[in-house]
């Protein structure tokens, strides 16, 4: 079954968790940008995940090893997140 929730946070990264064993993490880059708006010009910064690079990181039957407490630590955040922040969206 497909959960979803949602959260009002600005996303500044990606985050995958695959059966709470893998990990893919990467950074947003900013990227300056100017619209214009009823001409008037708006500088802003905007997120770019497209240009996302991805790092991955497994976890191993070591829980000391490098990989597994990363993933550990993702899943921590991602828990709390969907567990205090996050809410369901109505239709």
């Amino acid at each position: 079954m497909f959960r979803s929730r949602w959260h009002g946070a600005s996303g500044l990264f990606k985050l995958y968790i695959l059966s709470r064993s893998e990990a893919f993490f990467g950074f947003y880059p900013l990227r300056e940008r100017t619209v214009s708006i009823d001409d008037s010009a708006h500088t802003f910064y905007d997120v770019t995940g497209k240009d996302t690079t991805l790092f991955h990181h497994a976890a191993s039957p070591d829980d000391a090893s490098l990989g597994s407490q990363y993933v550990q630590q993702a899943q921590m955040w991602f828990d709390s997140v969907w567990s205090t922040i996050a809410y369901e969206r109505q239709p």
